[in-house]
């Protein structure tokens, strides 16, 4: 696993492989699939590392496994000094439309024109996969897409889009402020301790501790709630033209109890889309699945791209 910040539309963001680095030339014979992973939010590629490994292990030596984390989600090192945008280029580095463009950016400079791509979306990272099909340089690359707990549509109206609206959002300033207390008053080990104690209660397993300390980063998490509050200003009707024009393409993963995606827009989907290959979770993977279920996430992801390659 190789792990590195780099800089992708003005911001320095972090980028983790599985076999073949991004900046590297494939091994002559190589086959072109190159698998890409957008995280939902937050977009901390830390969470995603067990899913990785899994996915990897189950597909060909030279095929890579890249996942790029969200502008913003993941600070540089203190000891690299790397200077970050502020907040006042929010629209312009950290907001919706720019983390569609932060992707963009990163796929054409590094997945080469005649790749075949196979992306994975989580949650918003799904919307995200659905604005770059619109774009026909990226289109060409893109062999299927794999939107893994979707959240494409109205997600104010959703129960946890309604608990996020009602508490999240009006505490944001309370919440920030607690995390500065909890990572500048606190030593590490003590963070740490701390998080894997409270994960014992939540679900929060102990390969995920130093991912979710990165997240309390206040200037993190500022990011990531400001992120959120746009998610459920912006992403309403679902986008039904590109979904229809490049049904083809895409695989959807519902959950059967997912507050962010109920089973309902999973029926109202399929019901307008009788031909979209969607699909109802049987298995009780929750929408967080980089917390408990990454393991057979990561097999079952494998094993459609095996199925994809082959066609």
């Amino acid at each position: 696993m190789h792990r590195a910040m780099i800089n992708c539309n003005q911001v320095q963001t972090e980028v983790i492989s599985e076999g073949r680095w991004i900046e590297e030339d494939p091994l002559p014979h190589s086959n072109k699939n190159i698998v890409l992973v957008i995280p939902g939010n937050p977009g901390i590629p830390r969470f995603y590392e067990t899913f990785m490994k899994v996915l990897k292990s189950k597909l060909t030596s030279d095929t890579p496994v890249w996942i790029v984390g969200h502008a913003g989600h993941v600070q540089p090192p203190e000891n690299l000094a790397i200077a970050m945008p502020s907040d006042q280029k929010w629209t312009e580095c950290y907001g919706l439309t720019a983390q569609i463009q932060h992707k963009a950016e990163f796929i054409k400079k590094y997945i080469p024109e005649d790749a075949h791509l196979h992306i994975v979306g989580h949650s918003i990272g799904a919307w995200f996969v659905l604005n770059l099909l619109k774009d026909n340089d990226i289109d060409k690359r893109i062999q299927k897409c794999y939107l893994l707990f979707p959240t494409i549509e109205y997600m104010a109206k959703t129960p946890n889009g309604t608990f996020f609206n009602i508490f999240i959002s009006r505490t944001a300033p309370v919440l920030i402020f607690l995390s500065w207390i909890f990572t500048s008053m606190f030593p590490v080990a003590l963070q740490s301790f701390m998080i894997r104690a409270f994960g014992m209660f939540f679900g929060i397993p102990a390969r995920s501790v130093r991912a979710v300390r990165e997240m309390l980063d206040p200037r993190t998490l500022s990011k990531i709630i400001n992120l959120a509050n746009e998610e459920m200003k912006h992403v309403k009707e679902a986008d039904h033209e590109t979904i229809s024009k490049h049904a083809n393409k895409l695989w959807l993963y519902y959950g059967a109890s997912d507050g962010w995606a109920p089973v309902k827009y999973y029926k109202d989907i399929v019901s307008k889309h009788p031909g979209l290959n969607a699909q109802l979770c049987q298995r009780g993977f929750q929408h967080s699945f980089v917390l408990k279920d990454d393991v057979d996430m990561g097999h079952i992801i494998g094993d459609l791209i095996n199925e994809d390659s082959e066609q």
